[in-house]
């Protein structure tokens, strides 16, 4: 494990261990939508996992495994919804823990770059928001692909070049250290793999920081994302039937208006054997009620 993953490691140990009032504070919005113990950015993740669950629904698997698993929500929705036996890693030994007590998955702590799995292990494999914050993006994806059978999906941010190229210079933990567009992963094809592309997180749904924060001064403030306020007003305003909308209109708004923030990936490996075609595709609706009671630690 190289210095700069070491550093990221104990930032995440810390991070699966911190708490609200006593109770675990998840990295996911595993206590419903707008939960104080978990997050913010409760619309965002869901944004990205209603495109991951929709791209798996295009496969027949029975085996699955969340690389950067976190606290096992994602796997959990897909034992959930497609019936599949479920695995997930981390980085962080915290983040297993979380996943074995609050979820009961299988979890194996472990360096996205040195998997301890055998070769082809999981028809399908998941990598959503992690390989922008490795050493080595290539060498993870090449045993990503290593212990794909099938299909590896993977999302990631897309940002700006200056934004990412500032946490390299600074170092920073945890950071965004990769960047990725649409055609980053081209390099595939090359090698006999198929990719297709989802884009997500419409930066449309933004307004400025001081409209969000509900500030009456002047001045254009920080992009902020409309459906992340916390203003009284505006939490109001994005319950629940809201932001199920929203979820649901965002990869549309990304196709429309060619503008976005997310992308996932969808890697086919030849000859796949392809499930059967989903009356409509999952939306909103199909997972965000899904939740568990707020999980105390200690």
């Amino acid at each position: 494990m190289d210095r700069y993953t070491d550093q990221t490691k104990l930032v995440l140990e810390e991070r699966f261990d911190e708490t609200v009032e006593g109770i675990y504070y998840s990295h996911q919005p595993i206590y419903g939508y707008r939960s104080k113990y978990s997050a913010e950015s409760n619309i965002s993740r869901h944004i990205i996992t209603k495109s991951i669950l929709n791209a798996l629904s295009q496969y027949s698997f029975s085996s699955f495994i969340d690389i950067g698993g976190a606290e096992g929500y994602t796997a959990h929705l897909v034992r959930k919804l497609f019936n599949a036996k479920v695995k997930i890693t981390d980085l962080s030994e915290s983040a297993c823990r979380r996943a074995k007590e609050i979820f009961q998955i299988d979890a194996v702590p472990c360096d996205i770059h040195a998997m301890p799995f055998p070769d082809e292990s999981f028809d399908l494999v998941l990598c959503s928001e992690t390989i922008e914050h490795v050493t080595d993006f290539k060498l993870a994806i090449k045993q990503l692909l290593r212990i794909t059978k099938n299909v590896l999906v993977i999302t990631v941010p897309h940002e700006s070049v200056e934004e990412v190229e500032y946490n390299i210079k600074n170092n920073v933990p945890h950071g965004h250290i990769n960047y990725f567009d649409v055609d980053t992963l081209d390099y595939l094809k090359q090698e006999g793999y198929v990719v297709k592309f989802e884009k997500t997180l419409s930066p449309l749904l933004v307004v400025p920081r001081v409209i969000a924060e509900g500030s009456k001064k002047n001045g254009k403030g920080m992009p902020y994302r409309l459906y992340n306020s916390v203003t009284p007003l505006l939490k109001k305003l994005f319950g629940i039937k809201t932001a199920i909308r929203l979820i649901d209109v965002d990869a549309r708004m990304c196709s429309i208006f060619k503008k976005y923030s997310g992308i996932t990936f969808i890697i086919e490996k030849k000859d796949l054997p392809h499930g059967v075609k989903r009356k409509r595709p999952i939306s909103a609706k199909d997972f965000i009620y899904e939740t568990v009671p707020p999980y105390k630690l200690g």
